[in-house]
């Protein structure tokens, strides 16, 4: 709070200017109240509060940022105030009201014509609507002589009031004895009060009793009285809500300055190049000038960037840190190897970086962070809350959300709340945040709450505690050369008490007095005078305001996030909780709402690499970890394997970046990015062979045989090598569960046949290899097959397929139907194994024995679904349109709609012309598939599966590729997939979607507000639901999600646009490459339908997805490995069959990581010994019908040491491991609840 002392502009001189603002003057009994110049409302915020007039606030949501009817040092008007008090006469020290007695200068009571006597100014008094002045009465006597005081009032006695008289003061004059009663007029007004109007001031006058001097003749009064002893009655306090001197006594402001830098890994320029350029002096700054500067702090949030400077630093800086860190004077947050996207992000790739910093920081620093600092990405899920809570961190820093959110919190001064998750029940457990606040019993908050701070100006700057931003950034950032004016004695004062109205206007939005004010910006404190310019001056203005800290009701210190909630927890209070995300931004531009939903779907190729990586990192994590836990790694070659497996983690936890997540990348830090993608996965595939190798051959044996075999169309391709007679294939299926899964590999052979570990022949389809031409033909391919075949893998197994001749393909080939296909013109191989039969016209119809699917005739996409086993037909429509994009608030990160013409058919052109669209239909023993051409821009396939009591029986695979071809075509659209059903999910519909693949958040699409504040991100799965009958989608990446209407599902797909959003990148978005994107279709029924009084019931529990999407969802992820074994080297293989573990884990365990860890203290050159486990325990719907057909165990609690082979001992740790843990035999629901994600360590 600012409060000014009573001196404030007041002339020490009699020949005093005229003030600069109103004071509160009432009287002499309420000198004390003048130095309350500024008042911070409590009641009422900065926000919400109208201009109603004196006593009220003039701040509101709509003028807070504006100077104009703002008071400049005011936040609230005091009651019973004067104008002006300047000319006030003073002694030679100043004082108004307090003269010194030695030198009565102006006071002088024996003056016969006083001129400077108290009376005088009391006289100027004006006249009060409540207590009126009373004239003299001229029939009064004259008073005896009174002795001369200090402050002479003459008064009325209680027995001596004329029966005019209705006050008790009746005259206030001087007491000299000289004086007769014609004496004592009031003197004419000589300093004159302006501004003053009484009908809208009032001033409070002294009331007493005349002394017995001045008693005036008693024989006006009656003397008879009564005798009666007086009784004396006792009186108690009133008791109210609110006592408003106690509560004011609490209004002081606590200010923590925290000084700060925002970087990235990876956004306009490589990462290497930034840090060497920029960063690197960041850090090395920070250890610099916390030493010189000892009561200085810094707050670092990115691991990569300090782990990239410990590389190279020397002892003394690492030792400096080290202390520094130890001391608590540079507090680093989060943990976290970068600041990831929280829309687009998925569960493994956030708990993967975030696991990454964790265990950095432990093993080079033995520290552990307690509070989180999220505020460069736009979005924010619970997911993250969550894993925060898991892994220690019990504090969360926010900022950056909707403008409405933005005045929300504010107004209801809710910027402080608790954070949880709307599946946490769990009060009974004793947390660490639960012991700061003092909670007990069913007052305590969820096990796994965060209490979160919003920043409530969307700035991590200066600009963070400023509601009038420019202040801030214009004034109070010094390293601003143009604009900064250093603080020194002459304007301390001034200054000091500008940036305290800040900070208290802040402080109103909460319903605390400590202010969080960060000090830095994005890549602050590169030069070293940076921080001699900020500490220098925010010290002497620190300084200035605790040694008036009487006067100001303030302090202002250096401090750290982990001191602001230390603060809050010193006093606890009672905070709101808070489930559900802040997933959809928007910010003001140019008088209208911009929204930050348009880079859920950017760049959906380079989403899918990122994902794919993953998964080969996962892959690569769990067999290095087997094959130290089976000690078949060799002591000369494991250093080298686990300094490249730590390289890897390095790069695919920095590729987890917000802007690399999100695909904002601009076009030089994207080849960037690629070329970190392919390396590393590159090693990953070198790690697998070996680790795989080892596992398989015989103990004497250390070659690596097995090589990765990777092709897919738009991905990765490993060494390319077709099969032949003799080859061995080796698939290991690293999931937890076992999978069923279609093989597919490339052959130049037709006459192939495969054998399995038991040498019996699997089930196989030949399908032939095909490109679509220029000619609107497709041509079939006579050198090239596809062969795909049927694989059923147990859980973290190998198992061996061996490729043998055969001369019977009749079973195996696939018939064909095409309306414009030819076999490649070859003079070698004049022959095509496959025979081609035309489309016949109508509708056309395939099936299986779980659906029946119907296509229509002119469209080509299927418009009707049958399920067979209930002959119920069900209305699902596919179509494909796209959004044409505004030129303005449109670009890469933002998505918005052109408003004449928002929509286009951009497939109209084929449809008029039957020629251009080509339909070919591939049947086979295994799958049967749809194919759609509508030229080079769109190629869509539909495939159902052969299969009987298989978890792909019921699913529906989808796949498209979207090719915009060469710039400028197709530029300013956006293309999306309309499925449309006959479900109904409400009016306005309701969507459920995924967040991060870890749970599942209900929507409602509001038909009122545009398409864009309707965007939301899927990173998984998105279903839609009726009382009957449930349609889910399921992705292999992160796109965006609305819907039209109900019933309906919308799926972006890609997006150009050519225009710069303004929002950093400087850059359009117009190098779409071909997208292929993998989309799974499940149709399922619900067990019963329920009555409206279930449905109401149902609405209060969580919303999970099937048993069967979680399976689709984790094959789609987590795809499996496949590994080459050439003819010449299959004598390598020791193991057919290989389980790597004794048993399945439960059905609703997954798997998420098993990766091996040093011990702090550990050279890197030593083999660990050591493995992390993460469990997720993966919640699914009770309603729905399970014919997965999945072998998985079905118990509720386990023994880890029975699943995993030569664990000697169990740790329960945090999520990041590096906690010391609990021992731990058996996992039940009490230790490991549903929908948690929990860490284990495993000692071999």
């Amino acid at each position: 709070m600012v409060q000014r002392p009573y001196h404030y502009h007041l002339s020490f001189t009699n020949d005093s200017r005229p003030m600069q603002q109103h004071f509160v003057y009432p009287g002499f009994t309420q000198m004390k109240s003048i130095i309350h110049k500024m008042q911070r409302p409590k009641m009422s915020t900065i926000l919400a509060s109208l201009d109603t007039g004196r006593s009220k606030s003039t701040y509101s949501g709509m003028n807070i940022a504006k100077k104009s009817g703002i008071h400049p040092f005011e936040l609230r008007l005091t009651r019973n105030t004067f104008s002006n008090t300047s000319n006030l006469p003073r002694n030679k020290d100043g004082h108004l009201i307090f003269p010194d007695l030695n030198t009565l200068e102006h006071f002088n009571y024996n003056n016969s014509n006083p001129v400077d006597t108290y009376e005088n100014h009391i006289g100027s008094v004006p006249t009060s609507n409540f207590f009126p002045l009373v004239q003299n009465n001229p029939s009064r006597t004259t008073a005896p002589e009174a002795s001369v005081s200090v402050f002479p009032l003459v008064t009325s006695s209680t027995t001596d009031v004329t029966e005019d008289s209705g006050l008790l003061i009746k005259s206030i004059y001087n007491s000299s004895t000289n004086k007769t009663a014609n004496d004592f007029e009031v003197p004419k007004q000589k300093y004159t009060i302006v501004d003053f109007d009484p009908q809208e001031e009032k001033a409070d006058f002294l009331i007493e009793e005349r002394p017995i001097e001045t008693l005036v003749s008693s024989h006006n009064y009656n003397t008879s009285m009564s005798t009666a002893p007086f009784i004396c009655t006792h009186n108690y306090e009133a008791k109210a809500d609110i006592d408003a001197q106690e509560k004011f006594s609490e209004f002081n402001i606590e200010v923590i300055l925290v000084p700060r830098s925002d970087v990235h890994s990876i956004w306009k320029k490589p990462f290497e190049k930034l840090h060497k350029n920029s960063v690197r002096f960041i850090i090395s700054n920070i250890v610099k000038k916390l030493q010189f500067y000892p009561n200085l702090t810094f707050t670092w949030n990115e691991v990569s960037h300090l782990s990239q400077w410990w590389k190279s630093a020397r002892q003394k800086s690492r030792t400096a840190l080290r202390k520094l860190v130890k001391e608590g004077r540079l507090e680093i947050t989060t943990g976290a190897w970068v600041e990831t996207d929280e829309a687009t992000s998925h569960l493994f790739g956030i708990v993967h970086q975030l696991m990454e910093g964790h265990q950095w920081l432990q093993y080079n620093l033995n520290y552990s962070p307690d509070v989180a600092w999220l505020t460069n990405s736009v979005t924010h899920s619970p997911t993250l809350p969550y894993l925060l809570s898991a892994s220690g961190i019990t504090s969360l820093v926010v900022t950056n959300l909707h403008f409405a959110w933005q005045q929300y919190l504010t107004e209801y001064q809710e910027t402080n709340f608790m954070w949880i998750q709307n599946w946490d029940t769990d009060k009974t457990t004793q947390t660490t945040l639960n012991e700061a606040l003092k909670k007990i019993g069913n007052d305590r908050f969820q096990k796994h709450s965060v209490l979160t701070h919003y920043l409530p100006f969307n700035s991590a700057g200066v600009r963070a505690s400023c509601p009038q931003g420019d202040i801030c950034s214009e004034e109070f950032n010094f390293v601003n050369s143009d604009n900064h004016l250093d603080i020194n004695s002459f304007n301390v004062k001034e200054r000091s008490e500008k940036i305290l109205e800040q900070y208290s206007k802040t402080g109103t939005t909460s319903s605390h007095n400590v202010v969080l004010a960060p000090i830095g910006s994005s890549f602050s404190y590169e030069l070293q005078s940076e921080f001699d310019l900020q500490y220098n001056n925010y010290q002497k203005i620190s300084e200035f305001v605790n040694a008036n800290q009487d006067i100001y009701k303030a302090t202002i210190d250096f401090g750290t996030p982990k001191n602001y909630f230390e603060s809050l927890f010193s006093s606890p209070t009672s905070y709101p909780t808070l489930k559900g995300d802040f997933l959809n931004f928007a910010d003001i531009s140019d008088g209208s709402p911009a929204y930050w939903t348009g880079f859920f779907t950017t760049r959906p190729q380079f989403k899918i690499l990122l994902r794919r990586l993953q998964a080969t990192l996962r892959s690569s994590e769990i067999l290095f970890t087997f094959a130290m836990s089976y000690n078949v790694l060799k002591k000369n070659d494991v250093s080298t394997l686990f300094g490249r497996l730590v390289n890897a983690r390095e790069t695919v936890a920095r590729l987890q970046d917000r802007n690399v997540v999100g695909g904002t990348l601009k076009a030089v830090a994207l080849r960037y990015a690629h070329r970190e993608i392919v390396k590393t996965a590159q090693d990953c595939w070198y790690i697998q062979e070996v680790a795989a190798s080892l596992l398989s051959s015989k103990p004497d044996q250390n070659t690596t045989y097995l090589k990765k075999y990777v092709y897919r169309e738009g991905e990765f391709i490993s060494s390319f090598k077709s099969v032949t007679s003799g080859d061995q294939i080796y698939i290991f299926n690293s999931l937890s569960h076992e999978r069923t899964e279609i093989v597919e590999l490339v052959s130049r052979y037709s006459g192939i046949r495969i054998l399995d570990h038991n040498k019996k022949d699997v089930s196989l389809q030949i399908k032939p290899t095909f490109k679509y031409g220029f000619q609107n033909v497709v041509k079939i391919s006579k050198h090239f097959f596809r062969i795909i075949f049927v694989a059923v893998i147990p859980p973290f197994s190998f198992q061996l397929f061996k490729i043998k001749d055969t001369f019977d393909t009749t079973q195996s080939l696939s018939t064909l139907y095409c309306t414009a296909c030819v076999a490649e013109e070859d003079d070698v191989t004049p022959l095509s194994p496959f025979t081609l039969h035309p489309v016949e016209t109508g509708d056309v119809q395939l099936e299986n024995y779980k659906y029946r699917l119907i296509f229509d005739e002119y469209t080509g996409f299927f418009k009707t679904v049958t399920d067979k086993s209930t002959n119920i037909e069900k209305q699902i429509s596919i179509e494909f349109g796209a959004f044409r994009s505004s030129h303005i608030n449109s670009g890469m990160f933002l998505f918005n709609t052109n408003v004449s013409k928002p929509l286009e058919d951009i497939l109209s052109s084929y449809k008029r012309n039957n020629g251009s669209k080509v339909v070919m239909i591939i049947s086979g023993f295994i799958t049967t598939e749809f194919i759609l051409f509508y030229g080079k821009f769109l190629y869509h396939s539909v495939t159902i599966y052969n299969l009987v009591h298989s978890p792909l029986s019921s699913a529906i695979r989808v796949e498209t590729k979207i090719d915009y071809d060469l710039s400028p075509k197709h530029r300013e659209l956006e293309v999306f997939m309309s499925i449309q059903t006959d479900i109904n999910n409400g009016n306005p519909p309701e969507i459920v979607i995924d967040n991060n693949g870890f749970q599942y958040t209900a929507r409602t699409i509001n038909m009122s507000r545009r398409v864009e504040s309707n965007m939301y991100p899927m990173t998984s799965m998105a279903f839609i639901q009726d009382h009957k009958n449930r349609l889910t989608i399921i992705t292999d990446h992160a796109q965006g999600v609305t819907a039209f209407q109900e019933g309906q599902l919308i799926i972006m797909m890609d997006r150009r646009i050519l225009f710069d959003d303004g929002r950093g990148s400087n850059e359009g978005l117009a190098d779409n490459t071909a997208a292929w994107q993998t989309h799974y279709i499940l149709l399922e029924t619900f067990t019963a339908p329920y009555t409206s009084y279930q449905k109401e019931e149902l609405k209060m529990s969580l919303m999970l997805p099937s048993f069967s999407a979680i399976y689709l969802a984790n094959i789609l992820n987590f795809l499996i490995d496949i590994y080459f074994i050439d003819n010449n080297r299959t004598h390598s293989c020791q193991f057919a069959f290989l389980p790597l573990v004794k048993i399945s884990f439960p059905c609703d365990v997954t798997v998420l990581n098993y990766r091996a860890i040093l011990n702090r203290g550990t050279p890197d050159y030593y083999i660990p010994n050591i493995a992390l486990l993460t469990l997720h325990k993966q919640s699914f719907s009770c309603l729905i019908e399970h014919n997965s057909f999945i072998d998985c165990n079905g118990d509720s609690s386990f023994i880890l040491q029975q699943i995993l082979r030569n664990a000697k001992a169990v740790y329960q740790t945090n999520l990041v491991g590096t906690s010391e843990g609990v021992p731990i035999s058996i996992l039940n629901k009490a230790n490991f609840p549903p929908m948690e994600i929990s860490t284990f360590r495993i000692h071999f």
